[in-house]
């Protein structure tokens, strides 16, 4: 099976002496929220207690959801990382998905408090990027990761060879973010669950799953597979 993960271009001094700051900056950040609660702990205060002017903490993160959002990619990518050799176990696509979705599930339940402003954060991104959509993944590594594994379902002729695989991906990263905002206003079913109907959703379409279960009224349970 092809890699799902595209490897990064190899960072200049200056960029990794960049991401060392912006990775400061970001745990900072983060062990106040945890201690004190996002909405109590100020812009201000992360940069007293990160050792930093105001100015270069602003330079990195212009609003306090991007310190979120730059701690989430961090975790994505460590998450990977860590899963790499569990989903390449997976002998079939619609395994590898399932795993990784439930995998995720569990990554935004444990940071369900956060999430509303990551949401924020990332919608606002696309409205400022407006003019370029491609460029609306600059904050979140997800979409590059569900590209990966469409490509490669792709290659393994697993799913139709089109539409294109960052098509695919940015679809269905709709899907997912539609479930987080579903399951944020209303817990049952839970993530795992809603994730796992919106994959169903883009395999089959409306069409009843093989081997799903349909109850009497004529619904497919969400995640039933």
């Amino acid at each position: 099976m092809a890699s799902v993960v595209t490897a990064s271009p190899p960072r200049t001094r200056r960029q990794r002496k960049q991401d060392q700051v912006a990775d400061h900056l970001s745990a900072t950040a983060y062990r106040l929220f945890e201690d004190h609660g996002y909405d109590a702990v100020s812009m201000e205060q992360v940069a007293d207690v990160a050792d930093v002017a105001k100015a270069t903490l602003y330079k990195y993160f212009p609003v306090k959801e991007a310190l979120i959002a730059h701690r989430f990619r961090l975790d994505i990518a460590t998450g990977m990382a860590v899963r790499a050799q569990a989903l390449l176990a997976h002998q079939t696509f619609d395994s590898r998905m399932r795993y990784l979705l439930r995998e995720s599930a569990a990554w935004h339940s444990e940071r369900r408090a956060y999430l509303p402003h990551y949401i924020r954060y990332l919608t606002s991104t696309q409205r400022s990027e407006g003019r370029n959509p491609a460029s609306v993944n600059t904050c979140s590594d997800s979409r590059q990761i569900l590209a990966g594994m469409f490509s490669a379902a792709q290659q393994s002729g697993e799913i139709r060879a089109d539409p294109a695989a960052e098509q695919l991906a940015m679809n269905f990263e709709y899907l997912l973010f539609a479930a987080i905002h579903a399951w944020l206003a209303e817990p049952e079913p839970d993530l795992a669950q809603r994730f796992l109907g919106a994959f169903e959703l883009v395999m089959y379409g409306v069409a009843v799953a093989p081997g799903a279960t349909v109850s009497k009224s004529g619904k497919t349970p969400i995640g039933s597979s």
